[in-house]
């Protein structure tokens, strides 16, 4: 049997891979960024990883509950370079 066109088909299926393009470009840029950063301890605070990757507090919250661990040393909360990485991976 030969196949149709079916135009409502590559419509969706168009947007899909536009989606997907979105979500890959946006992952290779935080990554880029994170590349970037340089700390002696490996880590960066919570200010400056909202501030640096013009990130939203609520964005962090829902990482933070999904798995992502922090440190809490002084009053201040810190994000290993490394957990990032893997947890945006």
């Amino acid at each position: 049997m030969g196949e149709r066109y079916d135009p409502m088909a590559a419509y969706l299926a168009n947007g899909v891979l536009e989606e997907f393009r979105k979500i890959t470009n946006e992952w290779l840029k935080f990554q880029k960024e994170l590349f970037k950063y340089e700390s002696k301890t490996g880590e960066i605070r919570q200010s400056d990883l909202l501030k640096e990757f013009h990130m939203s507090s609520d964005t962090l919250k829902k990482w933070r509950e999904n798995g992502l661990p922090s440190i809490n040393r002084g009053g201040s909360v810190f994000y290993l370079l490394e957990d990032l990485h893997d947890f945006y991976y």
